[in-house]
């Protein structure tokens, strides 16, 4: 009896569960599809910076917007879990300490990169069946073909296609130096390159894909890369290509499969590298030694002239974050460490608990793919995003991580193991 009472209530959980998707997960979708291609850099070619300029709520972006109405249609009908309700009262009392005590409201750039990703996790929590991961991923593998396509194009022409274009002086200098970055639908090739970073290791997991297929994906997006000219995230990308693979190439029956495919693209790549303008700034430069790999170590300098104190428990105001770099001679630099900017503007309390709270948000998308490729994809993350300011300034990189969680998923079962509710399997 006990069994049957299970799956009645199961059953109405389906049911019910399948009546928000069916009249709402158009608007999902919608959401998905603007946040990863409707950015910015592609809606700068009919204006949209002028919304911007109106209201500073456009800077999260249409996409984001979007995904944030859906969360607030849902949230009376959607029981929050438990890693979220717990994050979101961490957030709550971030924002009371900053913008009642401190009086700051500059808030978009917190919303976007810490409160976003929050709302997509309990989004995916509500729909979580197989044909709206289908769907999330086939809109994620667009987002894939045109963002590498747009990338590679852009380096072949040495063109810009969306956002502000370069002047003709900058344009020669760049072919010269090879220098020129591609700026894909993201903007920035930093930008690019970290959620293209984030999303390969995620296609290398899925099981549903062909060996073929996951490798010859995985090399478009490694071309894609070079296009962005993002040394560090080349370099992780081929390190995390060798750790998630390292097993199928000593002990899988197709383990000569995996050999010559690496063996293949590591020639082509080594001839671009050494032949081409691919990559040439990770050969011209190095991985370490230029103004912009210095620039994030000088400024560690800054902690010789602060005292712990004034940043323990609040953090300081923004302007005073300015002043401390001109005491410490450091003014000229962007601070390009998120984790210093978190801890001078929300303090070392502060950051702790968010950083501790977000910990069970990360363990409920990533170990569905296992303890060491979570491990690998945490440290992938934290490397990505500790090498700029990043999440500082809005990156919505958190909410990639768990967007591609969802899409990537291998769904097996038809009930969860732990209390047997219905997964809206199809």
């Amino acid at each position: 009896r006990s069994t049957r009472v299970r799956s009645s209530a199961a059953s109405d959980v389906y049911k019910r569960q399948m009546s928000y998707s069916k009249k709402y997960s158009r608007l999902l979708l919608w959401g998905i599809f603007s946040f990863l291609v409707l950015t910015g850099n592609l809606l700068s070619v009919i204006g949209y910076s002028s919304l911007i300029n109106i209201s500073p709520v456009f800077k999260l972006g249409i996409g984001v917007i979007l995904l944030f109405f859906c969360f607030f249609i849902y949230v009376h009908k959607m029981t929050i879990p438990n890693p979220e309700k717990h994050i979101f009262i961490v957030i709550a009392i971030m924002l009371y300490v900053n913008m009642i005590i401190k009086g700051e409201y500059q808030i978009t750039n917190y919303i976007s990169a810490i409160v976003f990703p929050v709302c997509l996790s309990c989004l995916f929590s509500l729909f979580q069946n197989k044909r709206m991961q289908m769907e999330v991923r086939y809109i994620v593998m667009i987002f894939f073909y045109l963002e590498c396509f747009i990338a590679i194009v852009e380096k072949i022409m040495m063109f810009h296609f969306f956002g502000n274009m370069e002047n003709e002086d900058a344009f020669v200098g760049r072919i010269d130096s090879y220098e020129f970055r591609s700026c894909g639908l993201w903007g920035h090739p930093l930008s690019n390159s970290c959620i293209l970073s984030l999303m390969m290791p995620f296609i290398l997991l899925q099981n549903e894909f062909s060996i073929k297929k996951k490798n010859l994906l995985w090399s478009i997006g490694m071309l894609a890369l070079l296009c962005f000219n993002s040394r560090f995230s080349i370099v992780l990308s081929a390190v995390v290509y060798i750790l998630l693979n390292y097993k199928n190439m000593i002990y899988s029956r197709h383990r000569i499969k995996y050999v010559l495919c690496i063996g293949l693209t590591s020639a082509v790549f080594l001839y671009m590298l050494f032949n081409t303008s691919f990559g040439g700034r990770l050969l011209d430069l190095g991985l370490y030694g230029d103004a912009s790999s210095m620039a994030r170590t000088e400024i560690l300098d800054i902690f010789q002239v602060v005292d712990y104190r004034e940043f323990m428990f609040v953090g300081i105001p923004y302007e005073d974050i300015i002043y401390i770099q001109a005491m410490a001679g450091l003014d000229y630099l962007i601070i390009e460490n998120p984790w210093i900017i978190f801890i001078f503007r929300y303090g070392i309390l502060q950051t702790f608990a968010m950083i501790l709270f977000f910990i069970p948000l990360f363990h409920k998308w990533l170990i569905p793919y296992g303890k060491f490729n979570a491990w690998v994809i945490c440290i992938l993350f934290l490397s990505l995003v500790s090498s700029s300011n990043s999440l500082a300034v809005g990156s919505t990189a958190i909410a990639q991580v768990y967007l591609f969680a969802f899409a990537f998923k291998n769904q097996k079962n038809k009930y969860d193991s732990k209390d047997n509710t219905l997964l809206l399997a199809e």
